[in-house]
């Protein structure tokens, strides 16, 4: 039997990360578990894996179901693939901001200032635009900029409305403090999506120190004397235990509190509703749900203008909302084209068609919070995921600011010429805080960037799972590492945070190796 010195359940954003890091070493033996498919060359990619232009909606995810608000359910995302939701995503590589991490300093977290963050935001980059001292060069991570000639009608559309409603332009939206519209910058390669899979773990697969297990389910942790020395998995079928010298969890926001939870790590309470032997009486495991909310403003194409073979966006604006506290917290996208089927059939049904294109507000400063709760030691079975959108008034306001924004550049004169009949909601709608409200409340959606269910502080904090180095609190040999650490909603998608936290810990491993 193959003792290994790590074990890193999750092969997604920051899993692929740490297990190719961790290979470096020729006297590691790592074991990277995937619940998904494993594709170890491009040419093995299937389209949807592979085309990084649009986001992956089958074929590769977990299917959850959360509820938005109250009563409403909506699809919520997540890669089940040897790259996780790095696989399946928009392919939009945009930095965090250094105010986030002020936020993380102040709750006592420390070593997370920006000063400590951006040497790995530079590692994780082969910057195509930029260079230092701000930005990466030779990295893993490819991060290009769209250029003007790039740009498709409507998104050229997009920009120079922006420029007329007075946002100023903004080359690089990876630079710290940027406010205005501009390209968008991604991790795409003629079109190809390069997920961590293909970035991080295409060199590692040749090192005999690593070994990929895919399609491999985790049921749990495995203890001995309240240390974490294993992972029962279950592979076509056969259940059996893998032993290591440390467990790194990275199976995201959703996967991660459920599989802490089976593992008998959460409010005790909770784990004896589940028949669960508590090891570590930790009630924020599946608390703090965080993510990025939000609405759009929707309009029929003319004939000719829905092309799915175009990039479904390639410029963001963002922007402080007025009033707001924090700054900096408000983004907006277009997106060219987008199937309605079966994700908003109240839109469908008022627009007439399931083919649009649409301008989303988004939140990026959330107040309102939720939870995950797992009522089931199943690893096939889905927790409940309940988001609680827009429950705090202050982002019912600024998202309603944000959609009369939307619809200002929806109806303005240089988006007449591609679309036909009106804006959903309407102009009448759009006018009354109540019947927004309301609207809103129907459709509000999620950026798919869910975080915090594991969140990180110190241990003063009731709420706090694992410690500034990412170590499950109370539990020696576990680590978590993922989306599910960060304590607070970046002002970012989510992607190169997580391959930044993944470079973090995957030093921080390394360095304990060596001692």
């Amino acid at each position: 039997m193959v003792h290994y010195t790590d074990i890193v359940v999750g092969a997604g954003s920051s899993g692929a990360v740490i297990a190719a890091r961790l290979s470096e070493d020729p006297t590691s033996q790592v074991l990277l578990i995937e619940a998904g498919p494993d594709y170890p060359t491009t040419q093995s990619l299937p389209a949807d894996v592979r085309d990084g232009r649009y986001p992956s909606m089958s074929g590769h995810d977990w299917g959850y179901q959360a509820e938005a608000v109250p009563g409403r359910e909506i699809p919520l995302v997540r890669g089940k693939v040897v790259g996780g939701t790095s696989a399946i995503n928009t392919c939009l590589a945009v930095r965090p901001d250094p105010l986030d991490f002020e936020d993380w300093m102040s709750r006592g977290i420390d070593g997370w200032s920006w000063d400590d963050v951006l040497p790995y935001l530079i590692r994780i980059e082969d910057d195509q635009d930029y260079g230092p001292p701000l930005h990466g060069k030779g990295g893993p991570t490819p991060v290009r900029r769209w250029r003007d000639e790039e740009l498709s009608p409507l998104q050229k559309a997009f920009l120079q409305t922006s420029r007329d409603l007075g946002f100023p332009e903004v080359p690089d939206h990876n630079a710290p403090g940027a406010v205005g519209v501009g390209p968008m910058a991604q991790n795409l390669v003629d079109g190809m999506r390069i997920s961590t899979a293909v970035a991080y773990l295409a060199s590692a697969r040749k090192r005999e120190q690593l070994e990929i297990r895919a399609d491999t389910l985790a049921e749990r942790i495995v203890f001995e004397d309240g240390r974490a020395v294993g992972v029962r998995i279950v592979t076509d079928g056969v259940s059996e235990t893998v032993y290591g010298d440390r467990i790194t969890v990275c199976t995201g926001a959703v996967g991660t509190p459920a599989l802490l939870m089976r593992s008998g790590i959460g409010a005790a309470d909770a784990l004896e509703r589940l028949g669960v032997p508590v090891v570590a009486d930790l009630p924020g495991v599946g608390e703090n749900l965080l993510d990025h909310p939000t609405c759009w403003v929707t309009r029929k194409p003319r004939p000719g203008v829905y092309d799915e073979s175009l990039p479904v966006t390639q410029v963001l604006l963002q922007y402080t909302a007025p009033g707001s506290e924090q700054a900096r917290d408000m983004q907006l996208y277009l997106f060219s084209h987008i199937d309605l089927n079966g994700y908003a059939p109240a839109v469908q049904e008022k627009i007439g068609t399931d083919k649009v294109f649409m301008v989303s507000a988004g939140v990026e400063r959330p107040y309102s919070v939720g939870r995950i709760v797992v009522e089931s030691t199943d690893p096939q079975a889905a927790p409940r995921i309940e988001f609680n959108f827009l429950s705090h008034e202050e982002d019912r306001r600024r998202l309603r600011e944000g959609m009369r924004l939307a619809d200002r550049i929806a109806r303005s004169e240089k988006f007449e010429l591609f679309a036909s009949g009106e804006t959903v909601p309407g102009p009448e709608v759009i006018a009354d805080d109540d019947a927004l409200d309301a609207f809103m409340l129907s459709t509000v959606g999620t950026h798919f960037h869910p975080v915090g269910t594991a969140k990180m502080g110190p241990a003063s904090d009731p709420l706090a799972v694992v410690d500034s180095r990412c170590r499950v609190h109370g539990v020696p040999g576990l680590r978590v590492a993922d989306a599910s650490v960060m304590p607070v909603m970046v002002r970012a998608n989510t992607n190169l945070t997580c391959l930044m936290i993944g470079e973090r810990v995957g030093d921080w491993l390394m360095e304990e190796g060596r001692k």
